[in-house]
């Protein structure tokens, strides 16, 4: 493969995903939509194909840049993906447990000083051109994330277990008390709290009355109504871990599961447990406490894959093998669509959610996606939704175009562009690469897509 400048062989061969020139028809099992051949139709003639073996954090090697990257930092609009790439390297290293974002958050950051420390860096938590070169070297040159019992284990994974398993902690049980945890720590004692108020309160012991010398009716000092500087035990609904929450994680105290059948329309506590279980087990991405349409059908999807009646409603049968070590978990968030974006084909292909799987396409649009040196990043995403109205400004490019969409950092989903905010795009150079990052698409298939497709719709980029 031609490459403008080559930094070192050795990291070329890790990071270009070399592959067979894509074909035109692909299986349902490759684009992940059950089963169905999707791709059919073939490139128009004359119509020029897409190349194959796309890079990915290659293009900055092959250029020679890695931009200096520290907290606070985000990726440009349609423009190099730096952050998701060192995101997505992170995460394959064990060093990054948070989906790629493209935003340069705290986690990110620890997970870079940590990938430094292990790699005998200076652990700055800024990636530097020295931090980023050897992140993206070959595997077997680097010094994984390990899980020794200095940062996982312990009583913070056994909180997380538990408060995972009854509905208050979403997240992965990973032993780190982020914020995550304990934010399900003060919302499960402020629950318990709720039935009990006296859970984890240190009773103050009564003053031991003292007699006066002279007798009960002497003279007595002047009494002033001053406050008393009495410590405030705050723990009983901070995020602290306490014996009395321990009570409950140990089970030494029961915790009484179900409280009220969950249904559509509930906005409750118990709603928003039951959508913090689905989370976590993979059916259902947020959880708002608002239970809807797409909690239902999560929940149906759960009830499917544990054998119970598909009501989509969380009956006190449901709830107890939900908030249960047995509750299996769902391949795949549930939403209305699924967006599959191929690269070799230059291709979005929409895969419709049927109860237990995605099937299609039902749609397929022709698009184009990064070029060489700026590529769109593969990976599975959680799309952010829409990026704003009708028009979208582009600063950087002093253009504009309709419709965008934002997939995961400064990638969007958009239609063609235009220099004025005004008229009808065209669907002109779809087909190849041609983008700084960014998926173009036909005026009506960008239109689409922000109409029916919710933040969080699963957005997998593929080669």
């Amino acid at each position: 493969m031609r490459m403008r400048r080559v930094l070192s062989v050795l990291t070329l061969v890790v990071l270009l995903m070399t592959v067979p020139q894509c074909g035109w028809a692909i299986s349902g099992q490759e684009a992940l939509f059950g089963g169905v051949e999707i791709g059919q139709e073939p490139p128009t003639q004359g119509e020029p194909q897409a190349e194959a073996g796309a890079p990915t954090a290659a293009a900055l090697a092959a250029a020679g840049q890695y931009p200096t990257l520290r907290l606070g930092d985000r990726d440009g609009e349609d423009s190099m993906a730096y952050i998701v790439f060192m995101q997505n390297r992170l995460i394959e290293l064990g060093y990054l447990r948070d989906a790629a974002d493209g935003v340069f958050g705290q986690n990110t950051e620890t997970a870079v000083r940590a990938f430094q420390r292990n790699n005998n860096l200076e652990d700055t938590g800024i990636a530097d051109a020295a931090t980023q070169q050897l992140l993206f070297s070959d595997l077997s040159t680097l010094v994984p994330a390990s899980e020794d019992s200095t940062m996982f284990g312990g009583e913070v994974t056994r909180v997380q277990n538990v408060l995972g398993m009854w509905g208050f902690y979403g997240g992965k049980v990973d032993g780190l008390s982020g914020s995550g945890t304990e934010s399900a720590i003060v919302q499960f004692k402020e629950y318990i709290h709720g039935f009990d108020p006296m859970f984890g309160v240190t009773p103050t012991p009564s003053p031991t009355p003292t007699l006066n010398p002279e007798g009960m009716f002497a003279e007595m000092d002047m009494v002033f109504d001053l406050p008393l500087d009495v410590p405030v035990d705050t723990s009983a609904t901070d995020a602290t871990i306490t014996p009395a929450l321990m009570e409950f994680v140990d089970g030494d105290r029961e915790f009484q599961v179900y409280r009220m059948t969950v249904k559509k329309g509930n906005t409750n506590a118990e709603a928003l447990r039951v959508q913090t279980r689905l989370h976590q087990l993979n059916y259902l991405y947020a959880a708002d406490g608002n239970f809807g349409a797409l909690s239902e059908n999560a929940l149906k999807y759960f009830q499917r894959k544990n054998g119970l009646p598909e009501t989509g409603i969380a009956d006190e049968q449901t709830q107890r093998v939900l908030f249960s070590a047995k509750a299996l978990e769902g391949e795949e968030y549930v939403f209305p669509y699924k967006l599959v974006v191929d690269v070799g084909d230059q291709r979005v292909y929409v895969g419709e959610w049927t109860g237990s799987t995605y099937e299609g396409p039902i749609h397929t649009y022709k698009c184009a996606t990064g070029k060489k040196d700026t590529p769109t990043p593969l990976g599975t995403y959680q799309a952010g939704g829409k990026a704003g109205g009708e028009w979208y400004y582009f600063k950087q490019f002093h253009c504009y175009a309709k419709w965008a969409y934002q997939i995961v950092g400064g990638v969007l989903f958009h239609s063609n562009t235009v220099s004025q905010p005004k008229g009808k795009p065209g669907d002109g150079g779809l087909g190849h690469r041609a983008s700084h990052g960014c998926v173009r698409l036909p005026l009506e298939a960008a239109k689409w897509i922000y109409d029916n497709c919710p933040s969080g719709t699963t957005v997998v980029v593929q080669e």
